[in-house]
């Protein structure tokens, strides 16, 4: 099986590459330069007509979309628990809905926070400001969600304590302030000490690098 990520450092295709370090599976890569548009090319778009990351191509069909490609990275290797392990058609469908949420709800809030201009032609200080309202609404439901937990489910950890992860410290890149929710905050940390976060950091850095791409 040939397994190729299409992923931009810093964007939140770092999830996907923490979900295929944590399932084990041999993996290429290319890296996509947003900074320099290159999502737009026509070589790009021919691989995801939508121009975004990140795009994974498994023996030459291509999955768009991060929740679609973490389930599907959870179905392949089970064993792994990207997601906890349950009995239930409903808990099922539960955690689909969970990334969904992360990527098709929390995801453009936090665009909000960090790239305002996107959604306007004139002053993104408003959006921003809506942004930040959106985000500190979500960060007090996460906060209080895991108030007596470890991870998101409770004692399991799973891909979408990662995605949280971007998420949260995204926005915090942008000025919002993660150390107003200390549970939220303590989660952050927990998920960095894990051996796939760590292996999945080092190597976008090392594609970063390649690419000449900062990441400060």
């Amino acid at each position: 099986m040939a397994i190729k990520l299409y992923h931009s450092p810093r964007a939140c295709s770092r999830v996907t590459m923490n979900a295929l370090e944590e399932v084990g599976l041999e993996y290429d890569e290319q890296v996509v330069n947003i900074f320099k548009q290159e999502q737009k090319s026509p070589e790009y778009l021919a691989i995801h007509p939508g121009g975004k990351v990140p795009a994974l191509a498994v023996d030459g069909d291509v999955i768009t979309e991060n929740a679609s490609i973490l389930l599907y990275l959870h179905r392949r290797v089970p064993q792994a628990k990207l997601l906890p392990d349950v009995d239930s058609d409903i808990v099922r469908a539960q955690q689909a809905s969970d990334l969904v949420w992360c990527s098709g709800t929390v995801h453009p809030m936090v665009r909000q926070v960090r790239m305002p201009i996107r959604f306007t032609d004139g002053d993104p200080s408003g959006v921003q400001e809506k942004g930040h309202e959106y985000v500190h609404g979500v960060a007090a439901q996460v906060s209080d969600r895991v108030a007596n937990e470890r991870w998101w489910y409770g004692d399991d950890w799973s891909i979408v304590d990662v995605y949280l992860f971007w998420l949260f410290t995204t926005a915090a890149s942008a000025g919002f302030p993660v150390g107003d929710y200390p549970n939220l905050a303590a989660l952050i940390e927990r998920v960095q000490d894990r051996p796939s976060f760590e292996r999945a950091i080092a190597r976008e850095t090392a594609a970063a690098n390649k690419a000449g791409i900062k990441l400060s």
